[in-house]
């Protein structure tokens, strides 16, 4: 994100904020995250696993938009788009197949930080993909 106009590196930067920190907390303790969202860890004693891979992968995605350039910076964030979609329809389609309480799917699908996440990435894209003059002065 480095070289960036200031409300693009904004975006970037709430972004991958939303990203770490609940990665981090997701990571280190995966029993209250999963309480936090309604996933009994008694039914589903192997859910730490798989909270704790999702979690280093979004932290490791954060720190690599963070240091990247301006010619990597648009590639990682379709691939963060790629991501957090994919996360997204993920939770809808375990909603569908019965795999969460109606109360539980519908708050981990509108209070999913992936939809956060994904509006600030797809602004940022946006944004970068428009043509800009390049002043001589």
């Amino acid at each position: 994100m480095r070289g960036q106009l200031w409300y693009i590196a904004l975006l970037i930067g709430l972004m991958c904020i939303i990203r770490f920190s609940l990665s981090a907390f997701g990571y280190a303790n995966p029993p209250w995250f999963m309480e936090e969202v309604g996933i009994s860890l008694s039914a589903n004693p192997q859910m730490p696993y798989a909270i704790r891979a999702w979690a280093i992968r979004d932290m490791v995605v954060s720190v690599l938009v963070i240091l990247a350039d301006k010619t990597a910076i648009k590639l990682l964030l379709a691939g963060c788009i790629v991501i957090d979609f994919t996360d997204i329809v993920s939770a809808y389609l375990s909603g569908v197949a019965g795999l969460f309480g109606a109360a539980d799917g519908w708050l981990l699908k509108l209070t999913s930080t992936a939809i956060a996440a994904l509006l600030l990435e797809l602004s940022a894209l946006i944004l970068l993909s428009i043509p800009r003059k390049i002043s001589t002065q």
